[in-house]
């Protein structure tokens, strides 16, 4: 009994080890794949939760801003209550249906013309996340409001590595004129850190992979870089950038 109850913590310590995970393990393992969350098996068995241990991972909050819409008849569901239906564009959604909640009857009033004429694409970005109206300028006095998702970082951006991500598909832009007479700061940012101040989002799938695993002085990131080479992650080309062409910019 003695030995059974001494050889236990020699075992757990020994898993503990081999489980721990580190720089180079968890790149061997991510590779290129950015949406990838962290795996339960990599993590120390400390940090594991059992059933009866509360959650321990980060708040996460995400806005999608798809600004051509969507059909209207294909995405609400029919139905309310516990029994509704997915609708068509929300089928492959079907596996997380328990978790989801469609919600209906909200408005913008400050997105609509108002008293401020043209200018809907601009004014919609501007006052999504600030739930403002804008001010109509395409000079240097923009004037918006605080963005909710920064609003929200402010509380629970420190549990992360960065307080907040900003992505897009789209150009960025922070001056000049882009939609009657509106700035491109109000068309083509989302977040806004202060009513006069947007933050960037980054187009480059490139510079976002650099900037989460990347981190570092410049002869670190050329070692992080060669060292995915060395491993045989290639998702970074297909993005058309080679490793090679990656370390130049170390």
């Amino acid at each position: 009994m003695i030995q059974a109850m001494n050889s236990q913590p020699n075992t757990h310590k020994a898993a503990e080890r081999h489980l721990h995970v580190n720089r180079r393990r968890f790149l061997r393992g991510l590779g290129a794949c950015l949406s990838l969350p962290a795996l339960e098996s990599l993590l120390p068995i400390s940090s594991r939760a059992d059933a009866s241990t509360p959650a321990t991972a980060p708040v996460r909050m995400a806005f999608v801003y798809f600004p051509n819409g969507a059909i209207q008849n294909q995405w609400w569901p029919q139905d309310s209550g516990s029994e509704w239906e997915l609708s068509p564009t929300l089928k492959p959604l079907s596996g997380l249906k328990q978790k989801l909640q469609v919600i209906s009857g909200l408005d913008c009033e400050n997105a609509s013309p108002g008293p401020d004429g043209a200018g809907d694409h601009a004014r919609a970005s501007g006052s999504f996340l600030t739930g403002v109206r804008v001010r109509k300028t395409a000079g240097a006095d923009i004037h918006a409001g605080i963005s909710i998702d920064q609003v929200a970082a402010g509380q629970i951006g420190h549990l992360t590595r960065f307080p907040s991500l900003e992505l897009t598909c789209d150009s960025v832009r922070k001056s000049g004129s882009c939609d009657s007479g509106y700035s491109c700061a109000y068309q083509y940012n989302l977040a806004w850190k202060s009513p006069n101040q947007p933050v960037a989002p980054e187009p480059n799938p490139r510079l976002l992979f650099e900037r989460l695993f990347g981190a570092g002085a410049p002869g670190q990131r050329i070692a992080n870089l060669s060292m995915l080479d060395r491993l045989g992650v290639k998702g970074v080309d297909r993005h058309g950038d080679s490793t090679g062409r990656l370390q130049k910019l170390s």
